[in-house]
C-alpha cells in the first residue's frame, strides 16, 4: 500500500450506483455521414479472396547458421590481411628509404 492511501472499502451490491433511466425516450439511429467526393464515383472494390485459398508461396530457404559463421570469419580475416599488407608495404618503403 502507498503512503499515504487509506485501504479501500469493499463495495456491496446494495451500494453500487443505480444509473437514472429515462421513461420515453427516443430511438434515433446517428447521423450517416456524408460520402466523401472520391468515394462518390468510384464503383466498389472488389471482394477479396480468403487466405486460406491463395497460392502462398513458400519461404526463401535462408543460409544455414554454420555458413552465415564461415562467411564473417573469412571477411574478418580478409580485413586483417589487407591491414598487415598495408602496414608491411609501409615498413618496406621506410627500410628501402634510410638505405
Amino acid at each position: 500500500m502507498g503512503k499515504g492511501k487509506k485501504p479501500r472499502k469493499p463495495r456491496s451490491s446494495e451500494e453500487e450506483l443505480e444509473r437514472p433511466t429515462q421513461a420515453k425516450g427516443e430511438l434515433v439511429p446517428p447521423a450517416r455521414r456524408p460520402p466523401t467526393a472520391v468515394g462518390t464515383d468510384a464503383p466498389p472494390p472488389p471482394p477479396r479472396e480468403p487466405l486460406g485459398l491463395r497460392q502462398r508461396r513458400p519461404p526463401a530457404p535462408s543460409r544455414p547458421v554454420l555458413f552465415e559463421l564461415i562467411q564473417t570469419i573469412r571477411a574478418a580475416v580478409g580485413a586483417m590481411l589487407d591491414i598487415a599488407d598495408a602496414a608491411a608495404e609501409a615498413i618496406t618503403k621506410r627500410i628501402e628509404g634510410r638505405a
